[in-house]
């Protein structure tokens, strides 16, 4: 008997199997194992054990799979940002809400794969989809209300213009921050509190916040 018909035996019915999980799980190893870019769809179907159209039931194509990957990524580091910070503390938690992510972002196997050169484009372009900026804007507003209303945030760009420049300057931080010689947490909050904070205070009020204890 094949092989592989041995394994489709002892496989539960799907009725009885979470397909879209597995497909998730073998999307992450097969990035693991080829790098997102190299990864093919045929990869993760034989990751998975189910056949090529299973997989694009779920998931039209390889991008919404990178989606899915960034979209849970993204979701479980802001669970962690919320219990880790205050709302109303205005700009400082701001600047502790992005290093956070800063940091659970370069310890994120993951999100360190799909910030390679060869596949940060495509997550560039991914993190301007719906579902990412409705999650980045359910962190963000509340932070960016209370910077506000403390008169710390400049008055003249929307949220979403703000959030835009946040994740840009995550973006380069976790993707190459490390090369140019910003690594520790340390070394991030220099950038964050150096160009962050005034692009986004008052005129006339760019003072950087005071490092919380």
């Amino acid at each position: 008997m094949p092989k592989h018909a041995a394994a489709d035996r002892a496989r539960p019915p799907a009725s009885r199997r979470n397909v879209r999980e597995e497909i998730y799980n073998a999307a992450l190893a097969s990035f693991e194992r080829h790098g997102v870019r190299r990864t093919l769809m045929e990869d993760v179907a034989r990751e998975a054990g189910v056949s090529r159209p299973a997989i694009y039931y779920y998931f039209p194509d390889k991008d919404a799979l990178v989606l899915e990957v960034i979209v849970r990524q993204v979701r479980e580091i802001h669970r962690q940002i919320r219990e880790r910070i205050q709302v109303e503390d205005g700009l400082p938690a701001m600047i502790e809400a992005s290093l956070t992510t800063i940091r659970l972002s370069t310890e994120n196997q993951y999100i360190q794969l799909l910030t390679q050169p060869d596949t940060a484009g495509l997550t560039a372009r991914l993190a301007e989809s719906d579902i990412v900026m409705g999650l980045q804007r359910e962190l963000w507003y509340p932070l960016l209300e209370a910077a506000r209303e403390r008169g710390e945030l400049r008055t003249d760009r929307d949220f979403d213009d703000i959030i835009r420049w946040i994740t840009f300057l995550e973006f380069s931080l976790i993707s190459s921050g490390k090369a140019f010689g910003y690594a520790t947490d340390d070394e991030c909050r220099e950038v964050l509190s150096g160009y962050l904070v005034p692009a986004l205070a008052p005129h006339g009020a760019a003072k950087p916040p005071e490092r919380r204890p």
